[in-house]
């Protein structure tokens, strides 16, 4: 089992470290292809269906039988998950890549706030402290504490957006597991609700002509497969032997490849005021999910992975 640890702690950084490279390439289609958010967010989930649907067809194929009551739950979600990626990817295109992801990242605040109207948890101290602790930290960031504003509103609101939709999609994800569905199963419809959502609004004749060349096929594909496909099975995969708190705060790995990124591709700089405001953002975003895991302490008692739960280990 501390094997099956170690290698999910470093499936985590590598989808951590991959989601952080996703503005490379939504840049790519936005600035050099001029292909809005939403054609950029069709090529994401269209490139992931047509490379997940083969490999179920191959080695799982009853993965993709559902029960008829299960689909307006992959209809909600697999929308949210389409307008998380909008929104994010419009973000990415105004503001810095790190506070665009840093913004998304706040995403288990919304689940809070969900949570407390859905399912009556309380708002405790702790949640309070780390929601505060979130705001301060944003505030630094944006540079709005030092009266420098420098990031576009709109991009803000809408990196804010991408991590509420971002948090209904992860709720989703929890009840599909409650239900018994599997993992990839649940990535293929989520990824295909979101192509059919986006169908009838994107410019089909302007995402085809971005993949014409070899450049362009070349990043579809990483943003399917790499961006996409590979960091999400990782993610579920580690899952299973790591609990939801360890996961967290090893992927906020992302918010530091994002910078680096940022600053390696297109100049982008942070001083040190934005840098403590990234370091109150992360430890917020830790000490919310440390609360979480100690009520699921003292309501369930020990934290048990998933993968120990099934053999009945302990």
């Amino acid at each position: 089992m501390e094997r099956n640890r170690f290698l999910a702690i470093f499936a985590v950084v590598i989808g951590a470290s991959a989601f952080g490279f996703l503005g490379l390439f939504t840049r790519y289609f936005m600035e050099t292809c001029g292909l809005t958010a939403l054609d950029t967010a069709m090529i994401r989930v269209m490139i992931s269906v047509i490379l997940l649907l083969p490999i179920l067809l191959v080695f799982d194929r009853s993965a993709l039988r559902i029960s008829k009551k299960d689909i307006p739950v992959f209809l909600l979600f697999g929308f949210f998950k389409f307008l998380s990626d909008v929104t994010l990817f419009y973000s990415q295109s105004k503001v810095t890549l790190c506070l665009a992801t840093l913004l998304q990242m706040t995403a288990p605040f919304y689940v809070m706030f969900i949570s407390m109207a859905l399912f009556k948890e309380k708002l405790t101290l702790k949640k309070i402290a780390a929601l505060t602790l979130s705001i301060a930290g944003c505030i630094m960031v944006t540079g709005a504490l030092s009266g420098n504003l420098s990031a576009e509103i709109t991009g803000m609101i809408s990196a804010m957006l991408s991590g509420l939709f971002f948090g209904v999609f992860m709720i989703g994800g929890r009840i599909t597991y409650l239900r018994g569905i599997k993992p990839e199963a649940g990535l293929f419809y989520t990824f295909l609700v979101s192509a059919l959502v986006a169908l009838p609004f994107v410019d089909l004749g302007g995402v085809a002509g971005a993949m014409t060349d070899f450049k362009g096929l070349f990043y579809a594909l990483m943003l399917g497969l790499a961006m996409s496909l590979i960091p999400f099975y990782l993610y579920t995969w580690s899952a299973q032997y790591l609990e939801p708190t360890t996961s967290t705060m090893i992927s906020v790995f992302e918010v530091v490849v994002a910078a680096v990124v940022g600053f390696a591709f297109f100049g982008e700089r942070l001083n040190i005021l934005n840098i403590g405001g990234m370091t109150l953002v992360i430890l917020s975003i830790i000490l919310m999910n440390l609360t979480i895991r100690r009520g699921y302490r003292k309501r369930y008692g020990k934290y048990i992975p998933p993968a120990q739960r099934n053999t009945g280990s302990k």
